[in-house]
């Protein structure tokens, strides 16, 4: 294992697959920057081939195990994959490594599952609608849910976004979380890359709304608290 010195920050390493996420998780570390040493690794070819030829495990696993080997060699205390089309093959490379390996989405199923009564996840990429849907069946067994998660789809974000239209996208978006909000007590954003447009919806509607980021100073801690 990496060795910790007393006066020296812990070092976390942050595996994103675009860079939509950037500006979000800046602003989430910001605070952070204090308590951890943070740094970036941008594997965008990683995602385009998970759009190109499927999300599998013979893909992703050993991709994503060379980016986090990457990492240690970094001197990575933790390693947080922010891409949740990753989420379901995190467990297998995190057996495989020396340092935490974290979904950053799987504290937000467990906290919104835990103290709303009606929660649904929302998303953009179709690309994540499996890997959403096993980490929502994984939470509904874990705390023993009668009522399964909803994952939706936002009809017309990913292709306008492509488009470059992130306006478009964005009043997608809107107009989905209003209709959600009609009939559910809390919705999740499945990707940090829809973190932004939060801040675009009314205040009432705003707390309700949950991105993974929100969790991420619980995540750190209790990860390297179990790894110290």
């Amino acid at each position: 294992m990496t060795d910790m010195r007393s006066n020296e920050l812990p070092r976390i390493a942050l595996i994103h697959t675009t860079p939509l996420v950037l500006p979000a998780v800046e602003g989430a570390i910001l605070s952070l920057k204090n308590k951890y040493d943070f740094f970036h690794t941008l594997d965008e070819a990683l995602l385009y081939r998970i759009m190109k030829d499927g999300n599998s495990a013979d893909l992703v696993v050993p991709w994503l195990q060379t980016l986090v080997d990457q990492a240690v060699k970094g001197d990575a205390q933790a390693v947080i994959v922010t891409c949740s089309s990753l989420s379901p093959y995190v467990q297998e490379v995190n057996e495989k490594s020396t340092v935490p390996v974290i979904r950053v989405d799987e504290m937000m199923y467990i906290n919104v599952a835990k103290t709303t009564e009606n929660p649904a996840v929302l998303m953009t990429n179709p690309s994540n609608e499996i890997p959403a849907a096993l980490l929502a069946k994984e939470t509904e067994e874990g705390l023993g849910l009668m009522k399964p998660i909803p994952i939706n789809i936002c009809p017309g974000a990913f292709d306008a976004l492509k488009a470059g239209d992130t306006d478009k996208h964005d009043q997608a978006v809107i107009r989905e979380v209003d209709s959600m909000l009609q009939k559910h007590d809390a919705v999740m954003f499945s990707q940090i890359s829809m973190a932004r447009v939060r801040d675009l919806l009314a205040a009432e509607q705003q707390a309700r709304v949950h991105v993974s980021l929100d969790y991420l100073e619980q995540i750190l801690g209790e990860s390297l608290s179990s790894y110290r």
